[in-house]
């Protein structure tokens, strides 16, 4: 079994944190509406991308998440109001907004550099998530991310999939 790496908490987490959006059975354009638990995986043992980040094997991570959507603004946003604890990096609270097809945040952060022999190098990066409502109510999309400069400079792309849990 493959341990998950630091980077990869990282990135699930800042996916949370930074865009993990579900959306209840049959959200679309005209009821985007994003309530319950869900159980957010992160496919990291699929991820792409052009960063030595992407080359790393790491293990499959499914997360449970409660939300609620408000669109009293004019804007929904949905937030995460339970789940599991962020690390240090990233934002304490998840908020998405619903773009008329999908739910997506983007956001500037730190990326965990796991280096060869172990260290973490902090590397400035930026990530867009987004989360596409599906006919069976679960979602699709992405976390990615583009890490601005440093060893991992590059792109990481791990793909997610959120289901009522």
């Amino acid at each position: 079994m493959t341990r998950l790496g630091p980077m990869t908490h990282t990135a699930l987490t800042c996916s949370l944190l930074a865009g993990s959006a579900l959306a209840a059975p049959g959200a679309h354009a005209d009821d985007p509406s994003w309530n319950g638990r869900y159980a957010i995986t992160f496919h990291t043992d699929q991820k792409t991308g052009t960063s030595m980040a992407a080359g790393q094997p790491e293990t499959p991570y499914t997360a449970s998440y409660q939300f609620t959507t408000d669109c009293s603004s004019g804007t929904c946003e949905a937030k995460s109001v339970d789940g599991p604890a962020p690390k240090d990096n990233v934002a304490p609270t998840v908020s998405l907004q619903w773009t008329g097809t999908q739910w997506e945040k983007a956001r500037d952060w730190r990326w965990d550099c796991l280096m060869p022999d172990r260290t973490i190098i902090y590397d400035q990066a930026h990530t867009v998530t987004t989360y596409v409502p599906q006919p069976d109510g679960s979602l699709t999309g992405s976390i990615a991310t583009t890490i601005d400069a440093g060893a991992c400079k590059g792109t990481v792309i791990i793909p997610v999939t959120a289901r009522p849990a």
